[in-house]
């Protein structure tokens, strides 16, 4: 049986891993570097990991994971739309993703200590996609 923070948790790392999987996508047909591209879509299939890794533990437990929200989606586009308007540089684009990924380790800290401390499966899965946005941090600083 999950607790609230283990709820909370989970909830969390599949929003998160779906958020950026939609970045990702989004922000790759602006990639004109090879190296930077094969790095996004190793960190995409990564995300896409989490994400099911995410929505089986919640299944398992009888709780369904968000769908997916259009309006959400839209301002993700728009954003990386606006974001590279102007300005497609590798550099860029990495920083863009740095920034991402350091939101989603924040989101999850504060999930962490908003809720107390989470055991087993739970704790693993929010500990697996921080050490993985952390680890993609130090990936994109090279392309800065």
């Amino acid at each position: 049986m999950l607790t609230n923070a283990d709820l909370a948790v989970l909830k969390e790392t599949y929003r998160s891993s779906k958020a950026v999987v939609t970045n990702i996508n989004h922000v790759l047909s602006k990639v004109y570097d090879e190296d930077l591209a094969l790095d996004l879509n190793r960190q995409l299939a990564e995300y896409q990991r989490m994400e099911e890794k995410a929505a089986g533990v919640l299944n398992r437990n009888g709780v369904r994971p968000e769908k997916d929200n259009a309006l959400e989606k839209a301002r993700t586009w728009s954003s990386v739309q606006a974001s590279t308007l102007l300005n497609t540089s590798t550099g860029h684009i990495a920083d863009m993703m740095i920034q991402e990924n350091a939101q989603g380790m924040t989101n999850m800290m504060k999930v962490l200590k908003h809720n107390g401390p989470v055991k087993g499966e739970c704790d693993s899965i929010a500990n697996e996609l921080m050490d993985l946005e952390e680890l993609n941090i130090q990936k994109l600083k090279s392309y800065l």
